[in-house]
């Protein structure tokens, strides 16, 4: 479960309760849930500007011959390599699910919620 700590969700250390859904316990996108490390925000910036880089790539619907596109698709598969490593070490080292869509602000260093996996309670009129 997590505990309220100054307008901050962090994870509970230590609890007792098992949770069998790790949605339901998901905050607000936006739930600042830690701080990065100087490294994690450097090694943020530099994956989020390889993914826009691939990104804009894709978006020209360039035509590449064999080797051209063997290289493209190593040059993919190794950035998801190190962008599953990175998010995996930084969700273990604050104690959430890897599946929960964190980002980090890599100007400032929160780590957030982000994505729309929230999802609003609906309220129900008698």
């Amino acid at each position: 479960m997590l505990d309220k700590i100054r307008n901050k969700f962090t994870p509970a250390l230590e609890t007792g309760e098992e949770v069998d859904n790790i949605y339901s316990i998901l905050p607000r996108p936006g739930t600042i849930i830690a701080e990065a490390t100087d490294e994690e925000m450097e090694k943020a910036a530099e994956l989020e500007i390889k993914h826009y880089a691939l990104m804009r790539l894709q978006d020209m619907n360039i035509q590449f011959d064999g080797s051209s596109y063997k290289e493209l698709l190593k040059d993919f598969q190794d950035f998801e390599s190190d962008s599953c490593k990175f998010w995996r070490g930084v969700a273990s080292r604050i104690s959430v699910p890897y599946e929960w869509p964190i980002r980090i602000d890599h100007a400032n260093g929160p780590i957030y919620l982000g994505g729309d996996l929230y999802e609003e309670e609906e309220e129900t009129e008698d």
